[in-house]
């Protein structure tokens, strides 16, 4: 049980630092808790799904990244700039375009599962387990993305914008930050990464219409557990979660079914002990 909760605990670790780190950082920029967040996973799928038929996996992985990025850019002009004052307006409009993307994916297919196959074919073996090579594509990506991301935002002038806007938007804006702007381009890059991590981890695995919602319960339960808008705590997070979530699937008394209650239990537990997570900063009121 060990090799297993090592191996498919990093796994998906890998996945959730992923969802985790968008979902954080647009909270981080603009207090936006994007309930659409799942969606984009959805989406991005579904239209990989859609285009490999026509032009094969490698372009249809583009075109859903740069899909996801409009959606995303769009979402972020049209439906959260407006309501931005209002932070129960932005929950409700972006609860309304997660329905909107289930049900527009009902509609032009079906309810049912389909199959991605993967990209990165055959299988390695890892400590005595066999282990899809896509999966392993997974975690050599996700270490590089969350590398990239990390170094982008700490050296990058838009990334300086990013942080300063993290600490103090309206500081931010009196030294001529474009505060909309820098919420846009974190909107983006969150749905950049949920594209990478349909990219590397739908292939080889079964989507639906429902699956956007799985999706935005682990990266809103990662965020909680390790601090909303904390990146480092979205990363260690992301790791424990997919550790504790495996251990379960594999743990003889309990199973799979346990699995799914994990990151219920996290968000309610951090936040009647520890309402700003691992490593989030208390709000000073």
């Amino acid at each position: 049980m060990i090799e297993e909760v090592i191996i498919f605990g990093t796994v998906q670790g890998a996945l959730l630092a992923l969802l985790a780190l968008g979902f954080s950082l647009v909270y981080g920029v603009g207090g936006v808790l994007n309930l659409a967040h799942g969606a984009f996973y959805l989406i991005t799928a579904y239209i990989i799904f859609w285009t490999i038929p026509l032009f094969g996996f490698t372009v249809s992985a583009i075109v859903g990244l740069i899909a996801v990025m409009g959606i995303a850019a769009f979402t972020s002009l049209a439906l959260i700039k407006p309501l931005q004052d209002t932070h129960i307006g932005v929950v409700l409009v972006t609860f309304a375009l997660a329905f909107f993307f289930e049900q527009f994916v009902k509609y032009f297919g079906d309810p049912l599962y389909h199959y991605i196959a993967p990209w990165v074919p055959g299988f390695i073996t890892l400590l005595g387990i066999n282990l899809q090579a896509q999966l392993l594509a997974l975690v050599i990506g996700s270490i590089a993305l969350v590398i990239v991301v990390t170094l982008f935002i700490n050296k990058t002038k838009i990334g300086k914008s990013i942080r300063a806007v993290s600490q103090d938007a309206e500081a931010a804006s009196l030294v001529g930050i474009n505060t909309d702007l820098v919420l846009m381009t974190s909107l983006v890059l969150s749905a950049l990464l949920v594209g990478f991590a349909v990219i590397f981890y739908a292939p080889g695995n079964y989507i639906a219409p429902h699956i956007g919602w799985r999706y935005l319960l682990l990266a809103f339960s990662v965020t909680i557990f390790g601090g909303m808008g904390s990146i480092p705590g979205s990363i260690v997070g992301a790791f424990i979660m997919g550790y504790a979530t495996t251990f379960t699937d594999y743990f003889p008394m309990l199973g799979p079914e346990y699995s799914q209650l994990i990151p219920i239990v996290v968000i309610l537990v951090m936040l009647l002990i520890r309402p700003q997570g691992l490593l989030g900063k208390e709000e000073v009121q």
